[in-house]
């Protein structure tokens, strides 16, 4: 019901819009004396109609009166209809919920031949006067725009705040160079904690402008990032590139974020899902905890929590202990539990032939097999696959990683996939599904609590260039099994782990360490061997570093937010509305640019499904965000009707100038052939954004 009643206030917001874009237009034509015939909102068969002297009526109140004078009010003079008693205009809804249109003597968009030589029509009107009323609908969505962003301001808007909390090992922002400045010393890239001030001069509000910053980039352009960071501010230098899994050119950064976990409606039921999986001390799940969506966790062990930054502190302060975690739930309702902890492990990059690292967690150059951690509600494959499933083989790949799964789905998009996977003990060979982008509507985690190896990455890549891993020298074949280190038996890839971050803690110096680590090969019957592992100074350094994780996942939590206002001050207010307008017709301006120039895909382009889609998805964040987004879908309105297409208020406006400049206008033929290409064109985008919303929402 939630959804619902979300949908119906967004879908009559979205016909608000039209609606003021129409009206522009029909306030206009009445201020130039040009007579408008009919008012509509949406397209297609009259639904409901009023016309003065008739009524209201089922269907088209047009009809009755050709039934009862043999015309059509459009057909008849002033005089004529006034003497009839009828109004000069007849006011609709259509069946079809997108666009709406004002008829007006002389001027129909479809029909560049109903021209007519009436003092009162369209083509009568000084050139001044129908410029103002082609643009009148163009500037009524911008001013309704501006009052809405006022609104939205004056009582205050949530966003992300513009912090960095997840830097992403293979993404751009890791590897970030710093901007030389006298006195700095800055590392390489961009840290957890970083607040984002400017990006290329411009000022920095809410984390959205950095991701938009990102995605709007040209291709192959560096963007001038500036931090603080404690007391300093630095600059860095950085290379968006194209994340291949949501189709836009990124920096590889999330938002810093909260305590709380969040309860946007649709991740609600995962969520469920995630808690449902990780386990008390006292074997109880934190959901039958009562730990759900929504919760803010207040303190592990007993120190007070705030952000997540602050539940990591307090992890990493508790060392390989279990941590007491206490909440509080959306009823008020207060809950305690004790976990364990997650043990770090190495982030490792590997290069590959795109030129693009991919990212695994491991340690010393070998990494674990991929396992299902949760299936996604609505999955293709919600009746294949379980949770805890192990992937042993994708395609052709033995003991994939978790990166090679994602890597193997993406390339397949809209596929069938054989995989076997390990389930109950057993082998199970299945087929996967993958939709439109190459997922497959699954959650994966790392199984290290196996004593299976995925596969060892032999070139390692840092900051520092790249270099041979310990592993390498294992030569160690997929799904080979570990059986011990230095003679110790081990029954896990965590076993490894806490084994050799021992070694390097004991080991004195920063001189190579020699561990022998015992396996055995994918055939059962083979017998066990031997092999000497040696660990250099950075491997040494990399395992003493390492602690334990919180084993809640950090992006399930609520990004820390701040709030745009105006700080109650109206002509604050006015300010901020009238620059997020104007900033935003720059940005529909700029994805336009980005479409031809290859940077933004077709894919992320929405029509009218997915604009309800999103705006239901926005209206469970409170009446402010439905202001807001409205606002965004009038400037983009206001813009689309302003590109220089027939049938839209921009090719209009072009065909006045020609007339202006000629003397007289395009030719009827010419009319009518752009008019046709038109349509061409919007019916072609409305099929391909319909399809985009569709498989965005279904896939």
């Amino acid at each position: 019901m939630s959804a619902l009643s979300g949908f119906i206030l967004v879908l009559l917001g979205f016909g608000f819009l039209i609606f003021i874009h129409e009206l522009g237009h029909f306030l206009a034509a009445k201020w130039a004396g040009i007579r408008a015939d009919g008012f509509a909102i949406g397209m297609g068969p009259c639904a409901v109609s009023y016309r003065k002297g008739v009524g209201f009526c089922i269907g088209s109140a047009d009809a009755k009166v050709v039934r009862m004078h043999g015309k059509r009010p459009i057909e008849m003079s002033d005089a004529e209809r006034e003497r009839r008693g009828l109004g000069e205009t007849e006011y609709s809804l259509r069946m079809l919920p997108v666009g709406g249109y004002v008829r007006m003597l002389g001027q129909e968009d479809g029909n560049p031949g109903a021209t007519s030589d009436d003092a009162r029509s369209f083509t009568r009107a000084p050139h001044l006067r129908r410029g103002v009323v082609i643009l009148a609908g163009i500037a009524a969505n911008l001013a309704l725009a501006i009052v809405l962003f006022l609104v939205a301001f004056l009582v205050g808007v949530r966003f992300p705040a513009p912090m960095v909390g997840f830097v992403a090992p293979d993404g751009r922002a890791a590897v970030a160079e710093p901007v030389p400045a006298p006195g700095s010393s800055a590392p390489v890239g961009l840290k957890a904690g970083d607040r984002i001030v400017s990006i290329d001069g411009e000022p920095v509000a809410t984390f959205v402008d950095v991701r938009v910053a990102a995605a709007m980039a040209k291709p192959d352009a560096t963007l001038r990032i500036e931090v603080e960071r404690g007391d300093e501010r630095i600059a860095y230098s950085v290379k968006p590139v194209r994340d291949e899994r949501i189709g836009l050119l990124s920096i590889g950064i999330d938002p810093a974020r909260s305590a709380t976990i969040t309860d946007v409606r649709s991740s609600r039921a995962d969520i469920d899902r995630l808690l449902g999986s990780i386990r008390t001390v006292d074997g109880r799940s934190l959901a039958e905890a009562g730990l759900t969506a929504g919760s803010r966790i207040v303190s592990v062990s007993g120190v007070e929590s705030t952000t997540f930054a602050s539940i990591e502190d307090a992890v990493k302060a508790a060392g390989e202990a279990p941590v007491d975690i206490a909440w509080v739930a959306t009823d008020g309702s207060q809950g305690s539990a004790r976990i364990e902890t997650v043990p770090q492990y190495e982030t490792m990059l590997s290069p590959t032939p795109s030129g693009e690292p991919r990212a695994d967690s491991g340690i010393a150059g070998i990494t674990a097999l991929a396992r299902v951690l949760t299936v996604a509600e609505g999955s293709p494959n919600a009746a294949t696959l379980r949770e805890g499933d192990v992937f042993l083989r994708v395609n052709l790949e033995d003991g994939p990683s978790g990166s090679a799964v994602r890597a193997a789905f993406r390339a397949a998009p809209s596929s069938r996939i054989p995989v076997v996977v390990l389930r109950d003990g057993k082998e199970t060979a299945l087929d996967i599904r993958t939709d439109s982008e190459g997922r497959a509507g699954v959650y994966l985690e790392s199984a290290f609590d196996l004593p299976i190896v995925a596969r060892t990455i032999d070139t390692v890549l840092s900051k520092e260039g790249t270099r041979d891993s310990a592993a390498k020298a294992l030569a160690l074949m997929p799904r080979s099994r570990l059986i011990s280190v230095d003679g110790a038996p081990i029954a896990s890839l965590r076993d490894l782990r806490i084994a050799l971050g021992a070694k390097a803690r004991a080991h004195t110096g920063d001189a190579p360490l020699s561990v022998r680590v015992g396996y055995r090969d994918p055939a059962e019957a083979a017998a066990p061997a031997e092999a000497v592992m040696t660990l250099a100074a950075e491997d040494i350094a990399s395992l003493r570093s390492l602690g334990h994780d919180f084993p809640i996942p950090e992006t399930v939590f609520d990004p820390e937010f701040t709030v745009l206002e105006a700080g109650g001050n109206p002509l604050t207010a006015i300010a901020m509305g009238f620059r997020q307008t104007v900033v935003m017709v720059e940005q529909v301006f700029l994805t336009i640019d980005r479409l031809g120039r290859g940077s933004v895909g077709v894919e992320q382009l929405q029509g009218p499904v997915g604009i309800l889609h999103t705006g239901t998805q926005v209206a469970d964040e409170g009446f402010m965000y439905i202001l807001f987004f409205l606002a965004l879908i009038s400037v983009n309105l206001a813009v689309v009707n302003a590109l220089p297409i027939p049938i839209a208020d921009g090719g209009l406006f072009m065909f006045l100038i020609y007339e202006r400049i000629a003397g007289k206008p395009p030719s009827i033929g010419f009319q009518n052939a752009a008019a046709t290409a038109g349509i061409v064109l919007v019916a072609g985008l409305f099929l391909l954004t319909f399809y985009n919303d569709l498989a965005r929402i279904f896939g």
